[in-house]
């Protein structure tokens, strides 16, 4: 294991961000390649045929442990069944790591990309150094990801799902959600509701500049609240030692985080643990899925 690599993959909508990386944390021969060529048409051998050529032309045959595949979507108990990508189609329903592993003769491993972002969060801000903390992570971007790490792993329940946050109910919502049910939290509390909102409300401004020139307006006031919701109701659920926020949405221009974390705190059930919550922020990096899921097969070919 000493001088072996784990290949991180990172599969979004726009880019696949794949990388070679060591135990501990070393990053090389990074690569960001366009999505829509890959995961397209017959998306197992395109990406099985992407794997092998990197493979090759980094001269990594023999030296790669495993690879990790991050998905923005739902991936069975054993991390190898792809149920549910909407933003992916062409990855849906289907045993990419049996696929992969058949393909490539390599160890696959398949998971949510948000438990991946959170691995790469707690390893570089060494937030868990015993491995005996549960943390929480909150990503909000084109939709809400979530991520529940317990005791050095990610909590991935019976079926392999836990943590889809995004999908719980609102009471009286029944706006269309993504995954195919109606009034899940994510249609008001994301990326893509705050870009509707812009369209509706503020079509005078850039979306980059939505807070900056609009943020005391009461609709993002209303925005804050609502999205504290779902992150205030898990936290008084599973009483973490730490939280994570990140994404896209919480790092735009003169976003009120302290507005945010008072409507959180607000919350959150009192006196505990609403009073000693304690906040991190997650590192922006291009690679963070890539080096989050090397980690999290490293815990897993050396626990």
């Amino acid at each position: 294991m000493k001088d072996s690599y784990v290949i991180g993959v990172d599969i979004g909508g726009t880019n696949l961000r794949i990388g070679a990386v060591t135990k501990d944390g070393a990053l090389s021969f990074f690569e960001r390649i366009p999505s829509p060529g890959v995961i397209t048409g017959d998306a197992a051998g395109n990406l099985a045929g992407t794997l092998a050529d990197y493979i090759s032309r980094h001269d990594l045959g023999g030296k790669a442990a495993g690879i990790s595949i991050g998905i923005p979507g739902t991936v069975s108990k054993d991390k190898s069944f792809i149920y549910s990508v909407p933003n992916l189609p062409a990855l849906q329903n289907m045993d990419l790591g049996r696929i992969l592993r058949e393909k490539l003769d390599i160890p696959v491993w398949i998971d949510r990309d948000v438990n991946y972002l959170l691995m790469y969060d707690v390893r570089q801000q060494n937030l868990d150094p015993e491995r005996n903390r549960t943390i929480l992570g909150f990503y909000v971007g084109t939709g809400l990801g979530n991520a529940i790490y317990i005791h050095g792993h990610s909590y991935s329940g019976r079926n392999g799902v836990a943590g889809e946050l995004g999908h719980i109910p609102f009471y009286r919502v029944d706006t269309p959600c993504g995954c195919g049910n109606n009034g899940c939290c994510e249609t008001l509390c994301s990326g893509y509701h705050l870009a509707d909102l812009a369209r509706e409300s503020f079509p005078d401004c850039e979306i980059g500049d939505l807070f900056t020139r609009h943020g005391e307006d009461p609709l993002l006031i209303d925005f804050i609240d609502t999205l504290s919701l779902p992150v205030a109701s898990e936290i008084t659920l599973l009483d973490p030692d730490c939280v994570i926020l990140g994404g896209g949405v919480l790092s735009m221009k003169d976003f009120p985080m302290e507005r945010f974390l008072d409507c959180i705190r607000l919350h959150t059930r009192s006196p505990y643990p609403s009073e000693n919550l304690e906040f991190f922020f997650a590192e922006k990096s291009q690679a963070s899925g890539v080096i989050g899921g090397a980690f999290s097969v490293f815990r897993i070919l050396d626990p």
